[in-house]
């Protein structure tokens, strides 16, 4: 989910905004490489060729660039959803453009990172935790609608009941007593429950669609 953190919202309009894209987006990779509690602020400027001093002009500390890299990720992620929204033909290619979108960003993806947030940066995980609830529940509950309307998802399903365990599977996929990432890595757990819950969904109709959707090989494990 981590690899690329860059969003309208820090578009480098100023020297100083492009600064700031900068180490979000650099900071952003090594999180994603060596994990958020790993890292000191004297390793991220090391890593990012600048000093400490140079970074606190744009961060208050390591807690503050770290809410500012979940902020751009989750503004990143919003942004795309609208534009799949507007140009997708039907619920179905919008829910694959969706996945696809999201197995590609996991595919570097380590989910200790989940518990460093969880343990160590509340607040970013709060931020996390609020759009999965208010945002990511609402689009795919949406989206559930919609395909059973146009005869790609199965009609008798229910769309509350289906929409939140959805949402609710991530903290699954993370449990490390689970699912230890030394064993599992996240990126084949992600495409293996999506193609459990679009086995689970799909009509008849659906699945031809995904057979010959040119999105359905990014999926397959």
């Amino acid at each position: 989910m981590f690899p690329e953190f860059f969003d309208a919202t820090f578009a480098p309009a100023t020297g100083i905004m492009s600064q700031l894209d900068n180490i979000i987006g650099k900071s952003a990779e090594l999180f994603l490489r060596y994990g958020v509690k790993n890292l000191t602020m004297d390793e991220i400027a090391k890593q990012l060729g600048m000093s400490k001093k140079t970074i606190y002009q744009y961060v208050t500390n390591k807690s503050d660039l770290v809410q500012k890299v979940m902020q751009a990720h989750l503004n990143k992620e919003v942004s795309f959803i609208k534009e799949v929204q507007k140009t997708s033909k039907n619920a179905l290619e919008e829910n694959l453009r969706m996945m696809t979108f999201m197995s590609e960003e996991l595919q570097g993806f380590n989910a200790v990172i989940f518990f460093d947030l969880q343990k160590y940066y509340p607040e970013s995980f709060a931020l996390f935790n609020e759009h999965r609830e208010k945002v990511a529940l609402r689009n795919i509950l949406n989206n559930l609608k919609a395909g059973i309307k146009e005869g790609l998802y199965r009609k008798d399903i229910n769309t509350e009941i289906v929409s939140r365990i959805f949402v609710s599977a991530l903290d699954i996929l993370i449990d490390q007593q689970r699912f230890p990432s030394k064993k599992y890595h996240f990126y084949v757990l992600y495409k293996e429950f999506v193609n459990y819950h679009l086995g689970g969904i799909l009509t008849p109709k659906g699945v031809t669609y995904l057979e010959q959707s040119k999105l359905l090989k990014s999926l397959m494990p």
